[in-house]
């Protein structure tokens, strides 16, 4: 099965190719890894993407890495940086006014020359929107990077919109504003003030991405730690007190029985299970790396797990509490301005257990399932942001609030939603952040595999089996003994594509392996962090530090001097998602940057909710779902 690629921006012209445009918000997340919905190495069928600004590898090994399951692509292409969109009415206002739109590139951007001269189109619900920069077709001058198009615009939500601002800033004693990301770190807020709402024909009207952050609670849109949501005894189960609903919605036994989905796989969950906890007693060799067993598991895990008659794993008193439901919806990889696509990710945290009764406790051993969102379309998308900002309005526990949470979680956890990935699951990866088994703390990530998947970046001794977790690669992180070789080989090359965030880690690199199997995370506060090198060996500094944050072990450490996790196994937030962090440069000192990752969140929920569609051309992001 070829991958469909129908989540892009579209481009001909000088380069006569299709080129990626990802959505996604500046933001880290509670695991590690590559961004959702893709897939290593392509199978030899696979085409691959050109693209001026991906990662160039001399040794030619470049991956194009076009996911054949999972619909998207990791080895980032250029994308457009949008300065500005207007819609010029060329009629009275109505939500389908006859509109020319005028989209500006930003001329200092120098990865929009690869689109002067040429043509976009653009999707805003059915209506395809074709910008031309060639001179024709209503273009006044080609080459400008000012792009035209003509369509229609509903100019009726607009004028909404600005009614819900100005009652938001009624509201406010103090100027609304919205936040503005790149590479993660907050750049500037922007005051926000309501438009006029006559917008008389043939004038330009401002299509801007706006977010209004005081609009979203995150503790019941964003990161849900409640405990009247995570105790809830209709949908969780609780090891330490036997309470609660071994089947509920929320508990790990109905997550992995639905994820192994024995019907359409025949593999019976608790072998599923049994089998992923098999990974840490023996060693993986995964891109040429070795993971090496923490046989700690049986006498701490698997041991205790209570059995089955048959010697089985019981999953409905499996040892796994539930600390957090995580909304990741800023991590869409498929653009609804630009046709169809995903709706992020949602999440479950769990932390194993240890001991019983009085005695039992939550340890260090966090296993994180990371699902992805199959959302068809900027009318689904917006109908699943507007859901999760409803919460903010709700009583965050009550019956109401569970209900409508629960409502949400199974558009995402339940089996068969989606028939393309293996299993017909939606879950992307598991993945895995502990020092319970042994020292250092160390992070692993777990894929679905079948036949239609080259089996290059999971674990090829032993290979993968089909409908079971996987060893996997961890992207964006290279493994540890390329530090001093081909780590500043890589950024030097790349520091362009990195800077941009159009980059992801391939497999191989100068003629040998690169990639990791595994993440660890040795000290925390190092200085300078690990994936550092002095400027002399690495001159663009900025390039280094964008790199270090994207790995696994600079975003759970060294990078942000963050202690290993962002979600503990008590349900603490890390500094980084508890409001703003600002912190030196970890190698040299300077510059500082501010990082305000919940802040992030928030904008782009209620951007996603209540934006036209076409304010999503803006929005630009490190390639990193960390």
């Amino acid at each position: 099965m070829k991958p469909e690629l129908s989540l892009l921006w579209k481009h001909s012209g000088k380069l006569g190719r299709r080129l990626p445009f990802a959505l996604l918000a500046s933001s880290l997340v509670v695991g590690c890894g590559q961004p959702a919905g893709t897939s290593e190495t392509p199978a030899p069928s696979a085409p691959q993407a050109e693209s001026s600004a991906q990662a160039v590898d001399p040794s030619g090994n470049l991956e194009a890495a076009l996911g054949s399951t999972l619909q998207a692509l990791e080895g980032d292409a250029a994308r457009p940086v949008v300065e500005s969109l207007v819609a010029i009415p060329q009629a009275a206002v109505s939500r389908t006014t006859a509109t020319v739109f005028q989209l500006k590139l930003d001329v200092k951007r120098t990865e929009n020359e690869a689109f002067r001269g040429g043509t976009l189109t653009m999707a805003d619900g059915a209506q395809q929107l074709v910008f031309r920069d060639n001179g024709q077709s209503g273009d006044a001058v080609a080459g400008d990077l000012l792009f035209t198009a003509s369509g229609t615009f509903d100019f009726v939500a607009l004028q909404a919109e600005q009614q819900r601002i100005a009652q938001a800033q009624s509201q406010s004693q103090t100027q609304l504003t919205t936040a503005v990301f790149e590479n993660r770190r907050l750049v500037r807020t922007v005051p926000v003030t309501a438009l006029n709402p006559q917008f008389p024909v043939g004038q330009p009207v401002p299509i801007q991405p706006i977010g209004l952050a005081s609009l979203v609670d995150p503790a019941r849109s964003l990161i849900i730690r409640a405990p009247s949501v995570v105790n809830d005894s209709t949908r969780t189960y609780d090891p330490c007190t036997g309470t609660g609903n071994p089947n509920g919605k929320w508990t790990f036994n109905y997550l992995m029985t639905e994820m192994a989905n024995q019907p359409f796989t025949g593999v019976a969950p608790s072998t599923f299970v049994r089998e992923w906890l098999r990974q840490w007693e023996q060693p993986r060799t995964i891109n040429g790396f070795v993971n090496p067993p923490r046989t700690s598991i049986a006498g701490n895990l698997i041991g205790p797990w209570p059995k089955l008659s048959s010697g089985e794993l019981n999953l409905a008193k499996s040892p796994f509490k539930l600390i957090a439901i995580v909304n990741r919806l800023d991590l869409a990889g498929s653009n609804p301005a630009y046709g169809s696509g995903s709706a992020g990710e949602g999440r479950f945290i769990f932390a194993a257990t240890t001991g019983s009764g009085a005695s039992c406790y939550t340890v260090p051993f966090l296993v994180i399932l990371e699902y992805g969102v199959d959302k068809n379309g900027c009318t689904a998308i917006k109908t699943y942001a507007q859901q999760w900002q409803a919460l903010s309005g709700l009583p965050l526990g009550s019956a109401s609030y569970n209900a409508a949470l629960e409502a949400l979680t199974e558009q995402f956890a339940k089996r068969d939603l989606s028939p393309r990935k293996p299993n017909r699951s939606s879950i992307n990866q598991v993945r895995t952040n502990e020092e319970w088994l042994a020292q250092p703390w160390e992070l692993r990530e777990f894929r679905l595999w079948n036949s239609t998947i080259n089996p290059n970046s999971f674990s090829t001794t032993p290979p993968p089996i089909v409908g079971l977790l996987n060893s996997h690669t961890v992207a964006q992180t290279p493994d540890r003994a390329t530090r001093n070789t081909l780590f500043p080989s890589y950024v030097n090359a790349n520091t362009g594509p990195i800077v941009a965030g159009t980059y992801s880690v391939p497999l191989p690199w100068g003629g040998g392996p690169f990639r990791g199997g595994r993440s660890v995370v040795t000290n925390p506060m190092a200085i300078p962090p690990f994936w550092s090198q002095p400027a002399s060996v690495i001159p663009n500094r900025q390039a280094r530090h964008v790199f270090s944050l994207n790995t696994c072990d600079g975003c759970h450490g060294d990078e942000l001097g963050t202690n290993f996790t962002h979600v503990s196994w008590t349900g603490a937030l890390s500094p980084f998602l508890s409001g703003a962090l600002t912190v030196p440069d970890r190698a040299d000192g300077t510059p500082t940057r501010t990082f305000n990752e919940v802040l992030a969140r928030q904008t782009f929920l209620d951007q996603l909710a209540n934006q036209s569609c076409l304010t999503a051309s803006f929005v630009t992001a490190p390639p990193s779902v960390h």
